[in-house]
């Protein structure tokens, strides 16, 4: 918040929950995070992959300190106050699991709020909801002292910021399955690799084609059976067609599965 108050980042955080008698989040409590990227005045993003590469060593590193955790996300809206935009809720709705919830917190070092947070969750019909919290029910910890970790993370994110990109693409992140062990975190990425494989056969515009049909069926533009064809006619074979399918794997394809907020 103090190195980069001007550029927006972002990341995977780890939450605790506290509920009440009916599962209903009474108390969200980040217990990790990870910024993975620097972006600058405007934007955030980073990828499955990019979460994928750092799976192994946050499970290895803090055993204790994430189990039964739910995985979410934490981004800063620089100087410009924080709130949920538009992008921002429509972020929390795509990424409303079917059991638990997903939470999300937005930063700023300076603006009308510093702090905003939601979370959604799919109710027993399958249909997305949100909750945005409160700014005063919020509390803010400002007694971490500054350690090597964190300065070796945030040198990094700085020398690894990527050049601006035309245009306003938009996306989301669709993180990797919810895991509490190193084993589990190591399946997730061998299930990655697999679909990542399965691509990467194809050539690179029929990869492009490919993702394309996979967005339109992930965001319910298409049908399952359509999807199913489409990629059949591009020569995939079916079981690897039903693998990409499978929401188990969270292959973070393109920009789509790179989130991206303003």
């Amino acid at each position: 918040m103090t190195r980069f108050k001007d550029d927006e980042w972002s990341g995977p955080a780890w939450f605790k929950l506290k509920t009440d008698s009916d599962g209903y989040p009474e108390e969200w409590k980040i217990v990790h995070f990870h910024p993975l990227n620097l972006g600058d005045h405007t934007s955030t993003e980073f990828e499955a992959k990019d979460v994928a590469g750092i799976l192994e060593d946050t499970y290895n590193n803090n055993k204790n300190l994430l189990k039964n955790t739910f995985m979410g996300l934490i981004h800063s809206h620089n100087t410009m106050g924080s709130f949920f935009s538009g992008t921002d809720t429509d972020t929390l709705l795509e990424m409303a699991p079917i059991e638990n919830f997903y939470g999300s917190l937005i930063v700023a070092s300076s603006g009308k709020e510093l702090a905003s947070f939601g979370f959604s969750y799919k109710d027993q019909y399958g249909v997305s909801h949100t909750h945005v919290i409160e700014e005063d029910e919020i509390e803010l910890e400002d007694t971490y002292k500054i350690n090597n970790e964190w300065i070796a993370v945030a040198d990094k994110i700085e020398k690894d910021k990527p050049k601006p990109k035309p245009g306003n693409q938009v996306g989301i992140w669709k993180p990797l399955p919810r895991v509490n062990t190193l084993t589990e975190a190591k399946e997730a990425l061998s299930n990655l690799d697999k679909k990542n494989a399965i691509l990467d056969k194809l050539s690179k515009k029929k990869k492009k084609i490919a993702e394309d049909i996979l967005l339109k069926n992930d965001s319910a533009e298409m049908t399952d059976i359509a999807a199913e064809d489409a990629l059949q006619k591009l020569g995939i074979d079916l079981m690897d067609v039903l693998k990409l399918m499978d929401d188990d794997y969270n292959y973070g394809y393109g920009g789509y599965n790179g989130y991206l907020a303003y």
